[in-house]
């Protein structure tokens, strides 16, 4: 009777007896043990995972106020460059005012005899209207670390299909992941991770008056379709994507879809703002500069500004 486990139930029509094996009572016993082990280790992974959230909401909150510190600070070297552009506005328009006093710009000539250069000169392009179109249409490199250039644009024979052909942008060698900054305000019409014919990742951005920036071979998109850009906002970095043979960007500039040696509009600056004029003869300059003049103009209407100041 040691190995057996007895129990009685009784009512009203007499009591029963039940043996159960001394085993039986054994695996119950290891059932509840199990059960109070499960229960205590749940209990101890729960507390630790609710302390590894804790932290984690502490590096979260730590990151969070780095980033507003950041972008204060990018907030106020946004404010620093207005205020240099304006400064760079002024000094150009002084610059101006002297050469009138001096007689340089006071030479009747007969405009059908002027070159290109030498009308967008005598309609007496402001500072102000130069920092304006400089804002709008590509201009300058879009990277600012060191670089080398693989492949100009212009005829040569393809590194991969070894075939002559075309070559519609300009190739700068870098590590990757070198930050591409916007050359000019634009809106990214064209964000995609794909292969792309062999482009890799690519970026589009669409800017005004019909120009557009490709980025080709990308690492990685910083940006997402239908965003809107400032110039020098990063928007991409370079990686090693698609038919590739070495870490690089290919950037293009195009006008109305048609290709463009990229060259003069890298070079272009406020320096040297009428050499592009004569280098690239593809875009209509001097009606696009008249209708660029003219909002500028009315931005600088009395009603638009005290409107602005209100």
């Amino acid at each position: 009777m040691k190995n057996r486990f007895v129990v009685t139930i009784t009512d009203i029509n007499g009591s029963k007896q039940y043996n159960i094996r001394q085993y039986v009572k054994q695996i119950v016993l290891y059932v509840i043990l199990l059960v109070v082990v499960i229960f205590f280790f749940s209990f101890i992974s729960i507390r630790l995972l609710l302390t590894e959230v804790r932290q984690i909401e502490v590096k979260r909150d730590l990151m969070q106020q780095e980033y507003y510190k950041i972008n204060e600070k990018n907030e106020e070297l946004q404010a620093l460059i207005d205020e240099k552009t304006q400064e760079l506005v002024k000094v150009s328009d002084r610059i101006e005012d002297l050469e009138g006093i001096v007689g340089l710009s006071d030479r009747v000539v007969n405009p059908k005899e002027l070159s290109l250069i030498e009308r967008v000169d005598l309609a007496s392009i402001t500072g102000a209207q130069k920092a304006f179109v400089m804002q709008l249409i590509p201009n300058g490199l879009p990277m600012r670390s060191e670089y080398r250039v693989t492949s100009d644009w212009g005829e040569r024979i393809n590194p991969v299909s070894q075939r002559k052909h075309l070559h519609t942008g300009v190739d700068y060698g870098m590590p990757v992941g070198t930050p591409i900054y916007a050359p000019a305000d634009g809106v990214a019409y064209y964000v995609n991770n794909g292969y792309n014919g062999g482009y890799g990742v690519m970026l589009k951005l669409e800017h005004s008056f019909g120009f557009s920036t490709f980025y080709a071979h990308l690492s990685k998109i910083a940006v997402q379709k239908g965003d809107f850009v400032r110039r020098g906002q990063v928007v991409a970095y370079s990686g090693n994507s698609g038919r590739s043979t070495g870490p690089h960007l290919h950037y293009e500039i195009r006008y109305l879809g048609q290709a463009l040696n990229p060259r003069p509009f890298i070079e272009w600056t406020m320096r040297d703002y009428t050499q592009i004029f004569e280098k690239e003869k593809n875009v209509k300059w001097q009606s696009l500069l008249t209708m660029i003049n003219q909002l500028v103009e009315i931005q600088q209407t009395p009603a638009l500004l005290q409107r602005e100041q209100k």
